[in-house]
């Protein structure tokens, strides 16, 4: 069994490491799961509305 790398929508990561102020790294790590703080629960929320509000713009 091999491990699939993730794919994380490209914007919403670069629009959530501007407006937070963190690296794209721990953008990916909060979504992943890898991070567990406050501030790591509201990036996964922001960014699955992002990706959200991306895909509708998109269809």
């Amino acid at each position: 069994m091999t491990n699939q790398a993730r794919r994380y929508n490209t914007i919403a990561v670069e629009r959530l490491s501007v407006k937070h102020g963190f690296t794209k790294r721990f953008i990916r790590q909060c979504i992943s799961g890898d991070r567990t703080s406050q501030t790591a629960d509201t990036i996964k929320k922001d960014y699955k509305e992002l990706v959200s509000k991306i895909t509708e713009s998109t269809k």
